[in-house]
């Protein structure tokens, strides 16, 4: 337990299909690249927000690199039940980990997203301008900057009763996003030959990633049928 103490907590956020698969594409990635899945994680059911404790940050960008159950990691910084919960978890967060990219040489932005929910500009405008109190000495920019940071608002999982305040807030740096896109790009639709068996692109991805393969591995599959693993 005394290692988890020295683990940074990152929040990642998850797409919202294929659900039973979604934990164990992480902890099969996390051991791929050495981490561990211990029980300091937080996963919270169906929910997009999940708190993992990573041994680096190196370890979560080549988690990025290969899920595509998840669609952002970041490095969380605060969270909290309401507004007033975060910006004190915000104020107990360690200044020397901040320091690094809000100094006056640096570029930033912040976005807002959220979870079941629609926000006006005004809104997201709101709570942007309420984070004022951190130390942010660099300059906005909101095209190309060097750091961006986000708040996640979660309203639940039930589109029909969405509440008027969130359930959970969490403010973080953002680090990377997931391979989501490949599923796109090797979409069925786009593909010049399919099968009776053809495979979504997505479960492929996903199979791979359960079986921890890595480049150059020679992979064993008696069932290849019209190839689309491959």
């Amino acid at each position: 337990m005394a290692l988890s103490c020295t683990l940074n907590r990152y929040l990642l956020l998850m797409a919202q299909e294929h659900l039973e698969f979604r934990l164990p594409e992480i902890k099969s990635l996390l051991s791929l690249f050495g981490g561990q899945f211990g029980s300091s994680q937080e996963t919270y059911g169906k929910s997009p927000f999940w708190i993992l404790s990573i041994p680096s940050e190196d370890i979560a960008r080549n988690l990025m690199k290969r899920t595509v159950c998840a669609k952002s990691i970041f490095e969380l910084w605060g969270h909290g039940q309401s507004p007033e919960e975060l910006y004190s978890s915000l104020k107990n967060y360690p200044v020397e980990k901040m320091v690094p990219f809000l100094h006056s040489d640096s570029t930033y932005k912040i976005k807002i997203h959220t979870f079941n929910k629609t926000l006006t500009q005004e809104e997201k405008i709101k709570r942007i301008d309420a984070l004022e109190f951190l130390p942010f000495e660099g300059k906005v920019n909101l095209k190309k900057p060097q750091h961006v940071f986000s708040v996640l608002e979660d309203y639940g999982l039930d589109p029909n009763c969405i509440p008027e305040n969130p359930h959970n807030i969490y403010f973080g740096r953002w680090i990377a996003d997931g391979q989501r896109e490949l599923i796109e790009s090797y979409s069925v639709k786009k593909r010049h030959f399919i099968g009776n068996t053809s495979m979504d692109a997505g479960l492929s991805f996903i199979m791979a990633n359960h079986g921890k393969v890595k480049e150059n591995d020679i992979v064993f599959d008696p069932f290849v049928g019209t190839a689309v693993y491959l």
